[in-house]
């Protein structure tokens, strides 16, 4: 019974202890500084492109990261900084005006999706991407396929509905918008983002997941296609030349299940088995990388779901929450991934210049890079250099260092900075503004 008690008080003060602190962090920002920061988020949102298919007034970008750049941001006070920048998004942030017949201007005309909605907090989103091809794909495929518990559900429909769509430039952006619309109209939780789909979903929804693994929870991207030359649709893994750059070694930190039928005429196996033997090599030769991804191939299996499935893929996947601080990340960057844009095309390819902690300025094709992180010191490996990563930017939060300690930065053995670096609002903005995220954001950087 004494131990009972004892247990008791200690855990009645840890509680007072953690509501003290978490005070201190929300009182951490005096009045004028709340107030600051409260009008600088209306003119973020106000000015803040609707979509993924916009592009922001340069002008007006510049003057709203002078002003936060002018707003001192103390240390502690990342979490009531983000709560303040974040409060306008429900009413000012992305969204579907007539969620009843959810649709998105783009320059293509209205883009068009079945929406799943739930209300209430927590929930996660699933973006469940339709098969097809040239002339052919339905919304409504996908919606009766993919669906996880405690979930919103979006599935757009092809803007054009041509082979791979979801890879091409307009259903990337598409895609993009429909999580930023989630994230603010929705306030689903950044933590569990799922993409999924099969076929020529299954293709759209490995692409996603390489090109913007820093987004999602899990993905599932069934019976599809690896973009290869000399072409995605091959029989055998021998006959694939080379794969897609800036996808595969990105998914290290990623939860994954797929599969393929080896008599898959549809969407023929050879590349997901080229792309599954890349990830065994990677595993290999990463003793803590790519441990959660999951993939199996059927003997004599058609183009269709495998016994038990999607039910046992969307069990596992429902199970998981992003990493979203890993301590180790592989980043490849493809510039213009397949498929190129069309002559006619309205848009271009989206240029990411953020991945997870990691941010450069002007990343280039086929540029690879590791980070690890551990005990404030960041050791950096790549193809820009042994030694020179100029415009590569270390991005930081409390949550990831010691803040009392400086940290230190190396690479080829060498030290390439040595600094303490001090929370910075404009930072914190910047972070938010390129992922819409609540969780993975940063108060501080070294940039090199």
């Amino acid at each position: 019974m004494l131990h009972a008690r004892r247990f008791l008080l200690v855990t009645i003060l840890a509680a007072t202890a953690s509501a003290q602190s978490a005070g201190k962090t929300a009182a951490s920002l005096d009045a004028a500084t709340q107030q600051k920061i409260t009008e600088l988020a209306k003119k973020f949102w106000k000015d803040r492109p609707r979509t993924a298919f916009d592009a922001w007034d340069a002008t007006k970008r510049a003057a709203i990261d002078a002003e936060a750049k002018a707003i001192a941001l103390p240390e502690g006070g990342l979490d009531a900084a983000v709560k303040l920048l974040w409060t306008p998004s429900a009413k000012l942030g992305p969204r579907l005006e007539e969620p009843d017949k959810p649709r998105i201007a783009t320059p293509y005309g209205d883009a068009r999706l079945i929406l799943k909605s739930q209300k209430g907090k927590n929930k996660g989103l699933v973006i469940g991407l339709h098969g097809g091809g040239e002339g052919a794909g339905d919304a409504g495929e996908a919606a009766g396929s993919w669906m996880l518990p405690d979930c919103v559900g979006m599935y757009p429909q092809g803007i054009k509905l041509v082979d791979d769509t979801w890879n091409t430039v307009h259903g990337e952006r598409f895609i993009l918008t429909l999580i930023e619309i989630a994230k603010c109209q929705f306030q689903v939780n950044p933590e569990r983002i799922y993409v999924m789909g099969f076929s020529m979903g299954g293709t759209g929804s490995w692409f996603m997941a390489g090109r913007h693994p820093d987004l999602f929870a899990g993905a599932s991207p069934c019976a599809g296609v690896f973009m290869a030359q000399p072409k995605s649709q091959l029989a055998t893994k021998e006959e694939v030349q080379a794969l897609q750059h800036g996808l595969i070694p990105n998914v290290r930190n990623l939860a994954m299940y797929y599969y393929i039928g080896l008599a898959d005429t549809n969407c023929m196996p050879g590349t997901f088995l080229a792309a599954w033997d890349r990830l065994e090599g990677l595993m290999k030769a990463d003793a803590d990388g790519y441990r959660n991804i999951h993939f199996k191939s059927y003997p004599g299996l058609p183009h269709a779901f495998p016994k038990g499935e999607p039910e046992s893929g969307l069990k596992f996947i429902a199970a998981q929450t992003r990493q979203t601080f890993p301590k180790t990340l592989v980043w490849e960057y493809a510039d213009a991934p397949a498929p190129l844009p069309d002559a006619d095309d309205k848009t271009t390819r989206i240029q990411k210049k953020l991945f997870y902690w990691l941010r450069c300025e002007k990343p280039t094709d086929n540029q690879k890079l590791r980070a690890t992180l551990a005990d404030n010191v960041v050791t950096l490996e790549g193809t820009l250099s042994a030694t020179d990563f100029s415009g590569v930017s270390i991005l930081l939060n409390p949550k990831m260092i010691d803040v009392k300690k400086e940290v230190v930065v190396m690479a080829g053995g060498k030290e390439l900075r040595r600094a303490s670096p001090k929370p910075d609002l404009a930072t914190v903005l910047e972070a938010l503004d390129a992922r819409l995220d609540t969780a993975m954001v940063f108060d501080r950087r070294i940039d090199l």
